[in-house]
């Protein structure tokens, strides 16, 4: 009788950006793989290479580590569905695959007694040789997925279970927040009658020397924004809203930096 494989997979939606394309140890230890449907859990199986499809929760009796990469809308029929599958979870480690979820949303099946974690690449490493990735959650969880990933060329930053929306705040301010300042700055540029190329130039050079001084001196340089009163005044009768957001985000920032910044 072939011994039971120690890993499984509740798998759904494009895994091609999916952290198990990378976990080297996957084709040798998944087991069963389990889907919406056994045509799709199979079809899942055939594009990792491995595992076998099944059309229930019985084989992961048999499995101490359970991968759940499903499309984040998805995930609370699917945890339920796992609470409700009879399936003892206790001593089990499951790992949610998700960029934006952690594993609070797997709270129903630590109630149960599994470990629970998540994974996910972090953004700007995805080289061969810089690969990293964050993983959050209970100890048992981060030493499973920590064993999927062994090797030398992957790094794996662990932090404790819950503190990953800290993480996401610093994606946040590092994309949506400074995207929006970049418009701004085009826009301004633009108002200036530079073309976008000129723009683009003069705005990469901005973040990288920005980016420098703060990584040389940290909190200890507060930069104070220069004539900003006359710049309001131009931006107000060309942009009124473009005036104000800027308006405001200097006060922000303002307060942000004397409220961090060291005496």
């Amino acid at each position: 009788m072939k011994r039971a494989k120690p890993v499984a997979l509740v798998g759904a939606g494009n895994l091609t950006d999916s952290p198990l394309t990378r976990f080297l140890r996957l084709s040798d230890q998944l087991g069963p793989v389990k889907s919406q449907s056994y045509r799709l859990a199979s079809r899942i199986s055939n594009i990792l290479s491995s595992g076998h499809p099944v059309k229930d929760y019985a084989e992961f009796d048999a499995c101490r580590l359970i991968l759940v990469c499903v499309p984040d809308p998805t995930l609370p029929r699917v945890v339920a569905e796992m609470a409700a599958s009879g399936v003892s979870w206790h001593g089990k480690a499951i790992v949610l695959c998700s960029m934006w979820l952690d594993s609070s949303h797997l709270r129903e099946l630590s109630a149960r007694g599994a470990s629970i974690g998540s994974i996910c690449p972090i953004p700007g490493f995805e080289g061969l040789d810089d690969f990293r990735y964050l993983v959050e959650g209970d100890k048992l969880a981060i030493l499973e997925a920590k064993r999927q990933l062994a090797h030398r060329k992957q790094g794996v930053i662990a932090i404790e279970r819950s503190l990953k929306p800290f993480y996401l705040a610093a994606l946040t301010c590092t994309g949506n927040l400074l995207f929006a300042l970049l418009v701004a700055a085009s826009e301004s540029l633009r108002h200036a009658g530079l073309s976008s190329p000129l723009s683009a130039s003069i705005l990469e050079k901005q973040i990288g020397k920005g980016v420098r001084s703060y990584l040389k001196s940290g909190r200890n340089v507060s930069p104070i924004p220069r004539e900003l009163a006359g710049q309001l005044h131009a931006l107000s009768a060309a942009d009124p809203t473009l005036a104000h957001y800027i308006e405001q985000s200097c006060r922000l920032s303002s307060r942000l930096l004397a409220a961090r910044t060291p005496p």
